[in-house]
């Protein structure tokens, strides 16, 4: 098992400067390990990027 993977699994994951572009006034990236996306919320703290979901989860039909 990669190491990286288990301290993502932690939740320590690392940002890949070298991919890392601005969205919306904000830089954006990928972990190194897991390609989680993250996100910059003040300089030099990184936090996962929260998706919106679009209402396609499962629902119940009557």
């Amino acid at each position: 098992m990669k190491m990286g993977l288990l301290a993502c699994a932690f939740g320590r994951h690392t940002v890949d400067y070298a991919n890392m572009r601005k969205a919306g006034g904000m830089h954006v990236g990928r972990c190194r390990c897991c390609s989680t996306p993250m996100e910059e919320v003040e300089p030099h703290v990184w936090e996962k990027l929260r998706v919106k979901d679009a209402g396609l989860g499962p629902r119940n039909f009557v």
